[in-house]
């Protein structure tokens, strides 16, 4: 029997990228109100910075890194490359335990209007 993470983690891989994004601020939303809640204030307005910092350097570097993957710690760049799997590798080889990566690919944008 496989548990809720397992099977959400199965969904989360076959998603399209737009949706990843959004599922991202689901996520610090959901972190941001339970901190909150326990009184860990502090780590998600940390984390919120880091998040912006990162998105930031996405749109900023986009083009440059464009079909690659790679891992971010805020605005820092850690690693890049092809395969995944190599990129988390030097990102845990360089202290991150839960590397942060994104696959960098043209956005598409639904066609919208009459």
């Amino acid at each position: 029997m496989q548990s809720n993470l397992e099977n959400a983690i199965k969904i989360i891989k076959n998603l399209p990228v737009e949706d990843l994004n959004e599922l991202q601020e689901v996520i610090i939303k959901e972190q941001r109100a339970k901190q909150t809640k326990n009184g860990n204030k502090e780590n998600v307005d940390d984390e919120i910075v880091r998040f912006k910092k990162t998105q930031q350097w996405l749109d900023e570097n986009r083009e440059k890194y464009m079909n690659q993957w790679v891992c971010l710690d805020g605005d820092k760049l850690i690693a890049h490359g092809i395969d995944a799997l190599e990129v988390d590798q030097v990102a845990k080889e360089a202290g991150i335990e839960a590397p942060f990566l994104e696959h960098i690919v043209e956005e598409k944008h639904p066609f919208g209007g009459w």
